[in-house]
């Protein structure tokens, strides 16, 4: 019989990969809006479409949680991106490390979001949709790398 290693707290590996994963999201989130905006990223005008549908999806899902006081900060760095994404003349985004780091650690989470969904064979068209989307995502996360 194969023994299963238990940490003090009770937790597994899988467990405790996860608890660490969304303290590093956390601190992220605590720095964002507090650095020098240096790093440009440049967008054309689909990226910055797509960006934009991302950002209200995120908005949403961010502010509808109860976070406190880092929603403030977040709130305000999701204005910004989105009025950059939908200003004609702009094609550029400037951010901070942490707020480039933030959100092309989001876009990932995204893809491997989508990339492990499974469908039945009935649900080409859902598939199919999906598989466009993933191509947005990843076309999108270029821009960042």
């Amino acid at each position: 019989m194969k023994t299963q290693r238990v940490n003090p707290n009770g937790m597994n590996p899988m467990q405790m990969n996860s608890m660490s994963g969304m303290m590093g999201m956390m601190n992220s989130i605590q720095r964002i809006g507090k650095g020098k905006r240096k790093i440009a990223v440049v967008l054309d005008k689909s990226n910055k479409k797509f960006l934009s549908k991302f950002i209200d999806e995120v908005k949403k899902q961010f502010l509808s949680s109860a976070m406190g006081a880092q929603t403030a900060n977040l709130g305000e760095f999701f204005d910004y991106i989105k009025s950059i994404a939908d200003s004609k003349e702009q094609m550029e985004l400037k951010l901070s490390f942490e707020e480039y780091e933030f959100l092309k650690r989001m876009l990932i989470d995204s893809v491997r979001g989508m990339e492990g969904m499974t469908f039945k064979w009935y649900q080409f068209v859902k598939k199919g949709m999906l598989k466009v989307m993933i191509k947005q995502y990843k076309e999108l996360l270029t821009k960042f790398k």
